[in-house]
C-alpha cells in the first residue's frame, strides 16, 4: 500500500472502504459486539493478531469474560502504546518496514483515524505518549539515508509535529523514563530498505546502541553498547525506578564464529549495561533471539521471550540471577496483569498462559485458547477509570 493512497484523517468508514478497493476483504470487525460501556472496569489485553493480509487487526481479551475480539487494520501491526490521559484511545504501529499506524477507540471498538509516514520514511513498530498525553512519540527511519529518527505528533488529532535524530540506525521500541521527560531508545542498529523487504544490509557496519534523548529538544543525554558488537538491541521495559531491561537478537550471520552471546541485559542510572547470564545449554535453545521484555517493578523481576526458542525466562534486576523458565510453544507476547499477581504470555496458537509472578509457576486453572487467533509479537494490560 503506498503513502498516497491514505490520508492521515482518514475516518474508519473511508478506510475499509479503501481497503475494499484494494481486494481486501472486509470482515466484520467483532469489536463492536463488545459493550465496553458496562466493562469499563475489567481488564484487557490487547496484541496485535492475524496471519493475512485480510485478517490483520488489533485484537484484545476481555480477561473476566474470557472473550476475545478484533478490528480491523489492513497491514500487520506490532507494538501499541494508550494515551495517559484519554485510556479509551490506543495506536497500533506497523510492523518494519510498514508506513501505517491506526488510532483505536476502545470504548467503542473502531478504528478513529489512520495516519502514515512521510514519504522515504518507514515504521519500527514502537512508540510512547508523553505523561500528559499532549504528544505520540515513536520510531522510524528514513531509507534513503538510512538515519533513524524519532517523530512527534499531537496526541489528539495525530498532526505530524516534529521530527529528531534517535543517533542510532534502525531503532526499535522506546519509552518514557520515570522523568516523565527523557526517552529511551534501543536502536537496533540495522538498516533496511523497503524494496528488500527485512533483509539487512549493512551487517559488516552495524552498531546498536541504547539511548538516552531529552523529548523536550531531541537531544542526546547519553549511549550505551554491549560488549558484542553483533548483538542488535531491540526491545526494552522500564522499571518505576528507572532501571531499563533490554532483549537481543543476535545476527549470527554476521558474527565470524559460533560463541554464545547472552541475549539479555539491564542498564541502571549511572552504571554500564550488565549482561544477564544463563546456563549455555539454555541459552543455545533460544537460537539468538529474544522478543519481548516486561519488568515486574514490585517484585524486581524481569521477564523475557523467545518465540525461536519457545521460552519466557526471568531474572531478578538486582542480583541479576536468572530465577526460572517456562516452555511455551511459539511465545513472544508479554505483559502484567492490572492487579500485578501475573505474567501474561500468548503464542501465535491463539493461546494465553498466566504465570505466578511470585512463585514464577503457571497457573494452568488460567489457560486460554481462541482457535481463531493468532497473537502477534506484543501484548499490553490496559484497564479503564471508573
Amino acid at each position: 500500500m503506498s503513502n498516497s493512497t491514505i490520508n492521515p484523517n482518514m475516518s474508519r468508514r473511508r478506510f475499509l472502504a479503501s481497503l475494499g478497493a484494494l481486494g481486501i476483504a472486509i470482515p466484520i470487525a467483532t469489536g463492536l459486539l463488545f459493550d465496553f460501556e458496562k466493562k469499563l472496569n475489567n481488564e484487557i489485553w490487547l496484541s496485535a493478531q492475524g496471519k493475512h493480509n485480510d485478517e490483520f487487526s488489533l485484537g484484545w481479551v476481555d480477561s473476566n469474560a474470557q472473550q476475545a475480539h478484533s478490528v480491523l487494520s489492513g497491514f500487520r501491526g506490532h507494538g501499541m502504546c494508550q494515551n495517559p490521559v484519554n485510556p479509551q484511545h490506543v495506536i497500533m504501529f506497523s510492523r518494519r518496514p510498514g508506513t501505517l499506524g491506526i488510532k483505536v477507540n476502545l470504548a467503542s471498538g473502531e478504528v478513529d483515524q489512520v495516519f502514515h509516514c512521510d514519504e522515504f520514511h518507514h515504521m519500527h513498530g514502537h512508540g510512547c505518549f508523553s505523561a500528559d498525553g499532549t504528544k505520540l512519540f515513536y520510531t522510524e527511519s528514513n531509507y534513503v539515508t538510512g538515519e533513524g529518527k524519532i517523530t512527534v505528533r499531537d496526541g489528539q488529532t495525530l498532526t505530524l509535529l516534529n521530527r529528531f535524530s534517535s543517533y542510532g540506525i534502525g531503532p526499535h521500541e522506546m519509552a518514557l523514563m520515570p522523568d516523565a521527560k527523557t526517552l529511551v531508545v534501543a536502536n537496533g542498529g540495522l538498516r533496511t530498505h523497503p524494496d528488500t523487504g527485512r533483509k539487512v544490509l549493512n551487517y559488516d557496519t552495524m552498531r546498536s546502541t541504547l539511548v538516552y534523548i531529552n523529548s523536550e529538544n531531541g537531544q542526546l543525554m547519553s549511549e550505551h553498547q554491549v560488549s558484542e558488537a553483533k548483538a542488535s538491541i531491540r526491545h526494552l521495559d522500564v522499571a518505576s525506578d528507572g532501571t531499563v531491561a533490554v532483549a537481543l537478537q543476535v545476527q549470527r550471520a554476521a558474527m565470524n564464529d559460533d560463541h554464545m552471546v547472552n541475549l539479555a541485559a539491564v542498564h541502571k542510572p549511572g552504571e554500564p549495561l550488565q549482561m544477564l547470564t544463563a546456563p549455555i545449554a539454555l541459552l543455545a535453545k533460544l537460537n539468538d533471539y529474544m522478543g519481548s521484555v516486561k519488568i515486574h517493578s514490585q517484585n524486581r523481576i524481569a521477564a523475557f521471550t523467545s518465540p525461536k526458542g519457545d521460552m519466557a525466562l526471568f531474572w531478578h534486576l538486582d542480583d541479576l540471577s536468572l530465577q526460572g523458565f517456562h516452555a511455551f510453544h511459539d511465545v513472544c507476547g508479554l505483559t502484567v496483569s492490572a492487579d500485578k499477581r501475573y505474567f501474561v504470555l500468548s503464542n501465535s496458537a491463539g493461546k494465553i498462559r498466566q504465570i505466578d509472578s511470585a512463585t514464577l509457576e503457571e497457573d494452568k486453572t488460567k489457560r486460554l485458547f481462541f482457535a481463531d487467533k493468532s497473537w502477534d509479537n506484543h501484548m499490553m494490560t490496559v484497564q479503564f477509570p471508573v
